[in-house]
């Protein structure tokens, strides 16, 4: 039995996806969400792993918090934990932001429920990152233009003071924090971050935190 969980803001978008999933008897919807900030307070109000969801359908444009923040607070509390994107966005800074945030799959609301419920299990059981046919087109192109450039940078070895940021960053400490734990400027640890983000090749708070767990930098 698959253990599900839906997160999405619209009712109606949670009802259609219950409706897709009423004869799938391998997969039990366990609860539902509203907010990547509603998804997080589960994870924290849930004392035993056992209730956890097995698979998370994720929602991207939610008030609170967005859906590529709560996947990477997920994906980093538990990794055996599999997330699949659910949404109506297809363009390329949302597909691989959620990638990079620690997502398994990434779908489109308009796909079939014969794709969204093969998409539940291989995700569940490992066997590969379920796409619709257009994300996965974007996503071979952008790996085809990036690989290059991603190996032949120098910049990815950060400094002793951009990991001791970065540290900060990845225990939830805000710039005023930083700068006083560290002697230095709200305005330095500014500095130092958007570094840090251009040498990890990330645009967020979020995807910075998960590469630097997936890299055992911290």
């Amino acid at each position: 039995m698959i253990k599900l969980l839906l997160v999405d803001d619209k009712r109606i978008n949670r009802q259609t996806v219950k409706e897709k999933l009423r004869n799938e008897n391998a997969i039990h919807i366990i609860g539902e969400a509203s907010t990547g900030l509603q998804f997080v307070q589960f994870l924290n109000e849930t004392n035993n792993e056992e209730d956890l969801p097995d698979v998370v359908l994720m929602d991207i444009d939610m008030p609170e918090m967005n859906g590529i923040e709560a996947i990477a607070i997920g994906s980093t509390r538990f990794p055996e934990m599999k997330f699949i994107v659910l949404t109506v966005f297809d363009d390329d800074d949302k597909i691989f932001d959620a990638i990079q945030a620690g997502a398994n799959g990434y779908l489109l609301k308009e796909d079939s429920t014969i794709q969204l419920v093969e998409a539940i299990r291989q995700a569940h059981e490992g066997s590969g990152a379920p796409m619709s046919p257009a994300i996965a087109r974007k996503t071979l192109l952008w790996v085809k233009q990036n690989l290059d450039s991603h190996k032949s940078s120098n910049n990815y070895i950060l400094s002793e003071r951009e990991m001791e940021i970065l540290r900060e960053v990845t225990a939830g400490h805000d710039y005023k924090a930083i700068a006083e734990h560290l002697f230095i400027s709200p305005a330095t640890v500014r500095t130092h971050i958007t570094k840090i983000y251009e040498k990890m090749h990330v645009h967020s708070k979020a995807q910075a935190i998960q590469m630097a767990h997936k890299l055992k930098w911290v």
